[in-house]
């Protein structure tokens, strides 16, 4: 079994049906075996994605889309949210930020999923994104990335 580290552009794939790779998102992390971790922060980006799609008509139902993501996220759903421990988190992502030229967020979520891996160093973890610089640098930074 894999550990799945989900950043948000490949969440927000699972959920919107007319985003490139939908189908293929929507198997890994949400119907797929593995476990899917993401940050707490997801959430509200998820909220922001939603937000920008309704508001260009890509979706007809906002609130069931967030109340939908927010079932997936409880105990029993396919995805879990980890707090975000911004005194380990934020050094390393600054230092991701100078490293790998990373925007904020991604280099955010990068960190979450490091210190993820090292609690479970017992269990392989895979990072899942389709942002092509958070991919390189979770490369570089020895993951196997989807």
């Amino acid at each position: 079994m894999t550990v799945l580290y989900a950043d948000t552009s490949a969440i927000v794939r699972a959920y919107l049906e007319d985003e490139p790779q939908h189908l293929w998102a929507r198997a890994l992390l949400l119907e797929g075996a593995d476990p899917v971790l993401t940050s707490e922060l997801a959430r509200v980006e998820f909220a922001s994605a939603v937000r920008a799609a309704n508001r260009a008509a890509r979706i007809g139902a906002q609130q069931q889309l967030l109340d939908r993501f927010d079932a997936d996220c409880r105990s029993d759903g396919p995805i879990r949210l980890v707090i975000l421990r911004p005194d380990v988190v934020l050094p390393s992502a600054y230092r991701l930020v100078l490293d790998h030229q990373l925007r904020t967020i991604d280099a955010i979520h990068l960190a979450v999923a490091l210190r993820h891996r090292v609690e479970l160093a017992d269990m392989d973890m895979a990072f899942v994104t389709r942002d092509a610089d958070q991919a390189a640098a979770a490369e570089a930074m020895g993951f196997d990335v989807r």
